[in-house]
């Protein structure tokens, strides 16, 4: 684990144009300093969509410490959408489908709960028993953001912008046996592997729009990944980009392609339509920028955000395709939400 140390100061857009603040934010890093994200920018200011804490510097390895106890717990979960309207949500969704307005949605819903104890011992222990590449813990003051995210958005390193979307989940079983079959069953299903492939097609048009002709190429298609409450597959995608500043790259890829559906502006339309109150951190962006210019982002999905209060809201939803079942698709919150019971 690396933990970001010393925060002076806040970087935050002052208009929809988030170029310039990913710029300040560049070149703070490129000064030597780390950034790392922000969360919210005050009580009496509007949320900005992006937000950068600057930090005099990082200390790699840090460990965290092992909860003496399990005295943080989390109470009264409850998803805000009720079942039937869910259900009725997808047959709407999977009717769009139909008349051709889109090939896929990513549909969500918030699920309230309250937090007793310390955040960060939560933390602690939900990502002890869930360990993934890409969790974020950050606190502010007002907010502590507790992402247990395994998706990478995008990533630079050097000239290469590395995309890995994750379409697919299937729960974990206790018993092996079935368990390697939920696995198998998965990988092989043609359903899943359409969904899977059409955020892949989406993600390398978005990258081609930054990337050097002929360097888009698809490095791993329908890769199974075996977290401790679900599996999942994932898909990875590089482009070379010498030139691309960060602003440009989020102007191209935000937001991830799957955590939107296919195509993009149409499904963002039917989400809006869809959901009742916007996502805020879930499903946007945590992630670190580094004095090279390298940084990695992930996409913020198994993401709590707590108030100073204890009350939390964490997200959880799915694809929804042609062949969606409506019950399957309420199902996959539900094993999305497994991570809460550690």
């Amino acid at each position: 684990m690396a933990a970001m140390t010393g925060a002076n100061r806040a970087i935050a857009p002052d208009s929809q144009d988030d170029r310039p603040a990913c710029a300040e934010a560049t070149s703070a890093s490129a000064g030597g300093a780390a950034c790392g994200p922000g969360t919210k920018p005050g009580p009496s200011r509007p949320r900005p969509r992006l937000r950068a804490l600057v930090f005099d510097g990082v200390v790699r390895g840090q460990p965290w410490p092992t909860p003496a106890d399990a005295g943080s717990r989390i109470t009264d979960v409850r998803p805000r959408t009720p079942h039937a309207e869910y259900l009725a949500q997808v047959d709407a969704i999977r009717a769009g489908i139909g008349r051709g307005d889109y090939y896929q949605v990513n549909y969500t819903q918030p699920v309230d709960l309250r937090v007793q104890g310390d955040p960060r011992e939560l933390y602690a222990r939900i990502a002890a028993a869930n360990p993934v590449a890409h969790a974020a813990y950050i606190e502010d003051g007002t907010q502590s953001i507790l992402s247990f995210s395994p998706e990478l958005f995008v990533a630079r390193h050097g000239a290469t912008l590395t995309a890995r979307p994750m379409k697919g989940t299937a729960p974990r079983d206790p018993d092996p046996e079935r368990d390697e079959a939920l696995g198998r069953d998965l990988h092989a299903s043609a359903k899943n592997r359409a969904e899977n492939l059409m955020i892949v097609d989406l993600l390398r048009n978005d990258l081609g729009r930054l990337a050097e002709p002929g360097s888009v190429k698809v490095d791993a298609l329908f890769t199974l990944e075996r977290y401790p409450t679900v599996w999942t597959m994932t898909s990875t995608i590089s482009a070379q980009a010498p030139h691309a500043a960060l602003g440009d790259v989020l102007a191209a890829l935000f937001p991830c392609g799957s955590v939107t559906g296919a195509p993009k502006i149409a499904a963002m339309r039917q989400i809006r339509r869809a959901e009742t109150a916007p996502r805020g951190l879930y499903c946007g962006s945590i992630g670190w920028l580094a004095p090279d210019g390298d940084f990695s982002l992930n996409v913020a999905i198994r993401t709590l955000v707590l108030d100073a209060d204890g009350h939390g809201v964490y997200g959880a939803g799915g694809g929804i395709v042609f062949d969606s079942e409506p019950e399957a698709e309420w199902q996959e919150c539900l094993w999305k939400a497994r991570i809460l019971a550690h």
